[in-house]
């Protein structure tokens, strides 16, 4: 992914924690490389979690994310702050999300787009890759439309649990040892959605499937992406 400082780069994540998972590594590099990152969360609230007691609170979550975003050195947008639509964004109207992501991707001019796989058990990222990928649809630019140049999906450990075939990884975003460190910092940051091994979630199911994908390339650790569209 060729990004120099100037670029910009918008993240659509389903929740808050969901950026970090599929592409904390390189969002810790595009930062310290002064490439602008945008994330755009669906929804945000307060629920309760397996494995955790108690109930989180909507306050408790957005105080992650600040955290999170410093440290990562992105700016981010709630669509739903609050709403109730936690694991129901695919009640919402798909016209109303596609509208939303075009929109912010008219506003925003991203270089580059991140969306979460689709092979995904979880109905929400599914709803946000679907409407995304409608969002990015191919409109020339002299329509009015930002045709962004490069619309890439980012994994995470728990689509290995997925009822289809999974998409071959097209594209690979080497982490250093400080990238990697920097992922699991802020994978800790969300204190919330914290899970001890063998969790899927977990700091060290996180850095297997670092280190597998690093093996598919030939370097110690990777991110895997899909390529879903790029002009070169």
């Amino acid at each position: 992914m060729l990004l120099s400082e100037g670029g910009t780069v918008l993240v659509l994540a389903p929740h808050a924690d969901d950026e970090v998972l599929g592409c904390g590594g390189l969002m810790a590099s595009l930062a310290r490389r002064g490439v602008g990152v945008h994330v755009l969360y669906a929804s945000v609230d307060g629920s309760r979690h397996y494995g955790l007691a108690g109930t989180t609170t909507f306050a408790e979550r957005v105080a992650e994310i600040e955290e999170v975003s410093r440290l990562l050195g992105f700016t981010y947008e709630i669509a739903y702050p609050e709403k109730g639509l936690m694991m129901e964004l695919d009640t919402l109207p798909r016209r109303e999300l596609v509208d939303l992501y075009q929109h912010a991707m008219d506003e925003r001019r991203p270089d580059v787009v991140l969306l979460p796989s689709g092979a995904d058990y979880d109905h929400d990222h599914v709803t946000v890759f679907l409407a995304g990928f409608a969002a990015a649809r191919p409109i020339p630019e002299q329509f009015g439309k930002r045709l962004v140049p490069h619309v890439l999906a980012y994994e995470m450990t728990k689509i290995q649990w997925a009822a289809e075939p999974l998409p071959r990884s097209t594209a690979y975003h080497e982490l250093t040892g400080e990238d990697l460190e920097t992922k699991q910092r802020a994978i800790a940051l969300y204190r919330t959605q914290a899970r001890v091994s063998p969790h899927i979630r977990s700091p060290e199911s996180v850095a297997a499937l670092a280190v597998v994908r690093g093996a598919e390339v030939g370097v110690p650790h990777a991110e895997a992406y899909q390529v879903l569209r790029t002009l070169i």
